[in-house]
């Protein structure tokens, strides 16, 4: 997926919202994010069939969440029935492109996964059964999604709560927009966005949008007196990272400029690090700046609800109420 293609699926997602005047912001990132790793893939653009996938795969999520009881009426049954449909419905695609591999010129994920690339030292990648190419598909749709959606949500809900913020980001995304002679953003764009990127990784740091990870401890070794021995599983508290005042100086105030500095080592977990560094982190990032620059540029907006009580059942940290805001459209703003 381009850049250039998200970058349209931001600027026809956020006329809608001008449109409906109040919209809940996690639902519709949820939307736009969804679709943007549909495309990036499968090359899944059918807005009838993206609808019911993206439904499907929400009733996944929520089953993941829900005791594990197969009654007719119960989450975890939903979960599992809506789980075959997206089976059914991504093997009806697997096998579509198997039929006309040869002569695909489509450049996403599945095309890489059934093509078998060559590696750079000569040997093809093994063939993928279906369900290994299905079940690689579903954990990225749900892992890039959800993370994603709900981190452009709080960017929005900070963004409102700093004006003097969201004014010096507003300045400099104008300046990038007169100076791109492109409709749509590129990737020199994106790179030019010094201010948006630390209001990214600040935001990031904030919500500490997968607040712990766990990790395998490689050897016994001693932590603080504590004795962890080889084999256990450690969950790593990026929050706890995040909001500690030896780490960060004022830690619960929104500050990007704070990023004008390198932080430590291992102090900035939003995205892991070392070997398990999130694969998708450059994405993600490309994502969030590109919609902040559209936000930001063309519309400004309200704050609909100032609770920030988190969703209790939640793989990750989300707003309960999913940020309601009010949109309008910036008087000097254009349509691009």
């Amino acid at each position: 997926m381009s850049i250039r293609h998200f970058d349209e699926l931001t600027k026809k997602a956020l006329h809608s919202w001008e449109k409906r005047g109040t919209v809940v912001v996690l639902e519709e990132a949820q939307k736009i994010t969804f679709n943007a790793m549909c495309k990036m893939l499968m090359s899944l653009e059918e807005p009838n069939e993206l609808e019911m996938l993206r439904k499907d795969v929400a009733q996944v999520f929520q089953a993941m969440l829900a005791f594990p009881i197969n009654l007719p009426w119960t989450t975890f049954h939903k979960g599992l029935k809506a789980r075959k449909r997206i089976e059914n419905t991504l093997a009806k695609i697997i096998n579509e492109r198997r039929r006309v591999i040869e002569y695909s010129n489509e450049h996403d994920l599945l095309q890489f996964l059934l093509s078998g690339e060559q590696s750079s030292d000569g040997p093809l990648l093994p063939s993928l059964t279906n369900k290994q190419i299905h079940d690689n598909i579903l954990t990225l749709i749900i892992a890039g999604q959800e993370t994603t959606a709900n981190a452009i949500t709080w960017m929005v809900k900070y963004l409102d709560e700093n004006q003097d913020v969201q004014e010096t980001l507003r300045d400099e995304q104008l300046k990038i927009k007169e100076t791109s002679r492109a409709s749509s953003l590129t990737v020199d764009d994106l790179n030019k966005m010094s201010y948006a990127s630390k209001v990214v990784k600040e935001s990031l740091r904030m919500a500490s949008i997968v607040p712990w990870f766990p990790r395998v401890a490689l050897e016994d070794c001693e932590l603080e007196d504590f004795k962890i021995r080889k084999g256990w599983i450690i969950n790593i508290d990026a929050k706890a990272m995040h909001l500690d005042p030896s780490v960060y100086q004022d830690p619960t105030r929104f500050h990007p400029p704070r990023f004008h500095e390198l932080s430590k080592p291992y102090s900035f977990l939003a995205f892991g690090t070392g070997v398990r560094t999130c694969l998708g982190m450059n994405l993600a990032k490309y994502m969030m700046l590109a919609f902040l620059h559209r936000l930001i540029t063309t519309y400004r907006w309200e704050s609909m609800d100032s609770d920030l009580t988190l969703e209790k059942r939640a793989l990750f940290s989300r707003l309960k109420s999913g940020c309601p805001v009010r949109v309008v459209r910036c008087q000097t703003s254009s349509t691009n």
